[in-house]
């Protein structure tokens, strides 16, 4: 469909002097038809400035993103890193908390050999080893706390 071009002025004002009407209804029209044309050119020019606005967002945001899965990325393995650490502390914990628990029932036991720690049953055998001229079992105690430092490979310090 062709648009239609403008009247020229000579061929209005013919028109102006035939039918008034008709060359005012046109006259309207052209005036209607350039007003609508400039608010089209401007509604054009808005939407192309909001294009760019939106280009240059999304071209931040996009560059805001890869950052983010960056950086989220490194806190992955630096959260799992964390996880195996604090598993390797708490299998490191239970393992001191066994020795203890261990090195506790052999000084207790020692306690009791050597007599320093009376058991009802025992409360006759006080001081004995003083009078039959024995020293104190003290070196199974070592021993143990050497093959538990040695075989298990800790750098368990009792305190």
């Amino acid at each position: 469909m062709e648009a239609k071009k403008a009247m020229p002025p000579n061929k209005l004002a013919e028109h102006w002097t035939i039918d008034p009407k008709r060359a005012k209804r046109i006259l309207a029209n052209q005036q209607s038809a350039a007003r609508s044309k400039e608010r089209k050119a401007r509604y054009i020019v808005e939407l192309e400035r909001k294009v760019q606005t939106l280009q240059t967002e999304a071209t931040t945001l996009s560059a805001q993103l890869n950052l983010f899965q960056r950086d989220t990325t490194g806190l992955s393995t630096e959260n799992t890193e964390l996880k195996f650490q604090l598993q390797a502390m708490e299998q490191q914990a239970q393992f001191c908390d066994a020795v203890n628990e261990s090195l506790k029932k052999e000084v207790e036991r020692l306690k009791m050999a050597t007599g320093e720690l009376i058991s009802p049953d025992e409360s006759f055998n006080l001081g004995m080893h003083q009078v039959l001229g024995q020293q104190p079992a003290t070196q199974p105690m070592m021993h143990m706390v050497d093959y538990h430092l040695h075989n298990n490979q800790t750098n368990y310090h009792p305190v």
